[in-house]
């Protein structure tokens, strides 16, 4: 009986030691977890300050996480224009693509509400409809990413974005690094998307105002 009740007693012991071993790996794992999603928390703050996306900027990278990353690729560089809308939350956005070595402009209205920005363009026949938000990111730069709805020869695609614009075309490493964190924190695959810099489509609007300003 007393073999029995040791025996007994060193099972208890051991259970107990055991699930002391558990709770701790639990506890450990659980921080593990808080880290990460503080972090990622960090990383994903909404922009609020809309003046920031005023100007012009230029595309540098992006990604989807759906069949939308093809149309993305077919974007050898991009830029948009931002500009505030009198007595109005909303913006209108100017852009040039250059896809397949063509230009192609167009001005569309950015609708805000809340933190929620709507975006549509009509392409092609093909309506692109973008709601999402932006996010706070390096300097001089700015994040988008949003849900799309594409619609067009019968099909509808639906898409999950990121994009990461800059004033210059250009970012540093460090920065860079910042953004796939991003990208990674909101579940994006890594196969980024880049821009080109110096081959951009020519302003139609800054070529109007040059020739303005040699005949004045």
């Amino acid at each position: 009986m007393l073999h029995n009740r040791r025996q007994q007693g060193g099972m208890r012991v051991g259970l107990s030691k055991a699930t002391n071993t558990f709770c701790l790996a639990l506890l450990a794992l659980s921080s593990l977890t808080a880290a990460s999603d503080t972090g990622c928390e960090e990383l994903l703050k909404t922009l609020e300050d809309r003046s920031k996306l005023h100007g012009k900027w230029i595309y540098y990278a992006g990604v989807s996480a759906t069949e939308g990353i093809m149309d993305l690729k077919s974007i050898q560089s991009s830029w948009i224009e931002l500009s505030p809308i009198p007595d109005s939350d909303d913006m209108t956005m100017r852009y040039g693509d250059k896809m397949d070595g063509k230009c192609v402009y167009g001005s569309v209205n950015a609708t805000f509400s809340g933190n929620s920005t709507a975006v549509t363009f009509f392409y092609n026949s093909t309506t692109h409809e973008h709601v999402g938000k932006h996010l706070v990111t390096c300097p001089d730069c700015i994040l988008w990413t949003d849900n799309s709805v594409t619609v067009g020869s019968g099909e509808t695609k639906r898409g999950r974005n990121i994009y990461l614009f800059t004033k210059s075309g250009t970012l540093d490493a460090s920065q860079l690094e910042v953004f796939k964190k991003q990208a990674q924190c909101l579940d994006f695959p890594t196969d980024f998307h880049f821009g080109e810099n110096k081959d951009l489509c020519p302003d139609e609007k800054e070529a109007a105002t040059d020739v303005t300003k040699e005949n004045q």
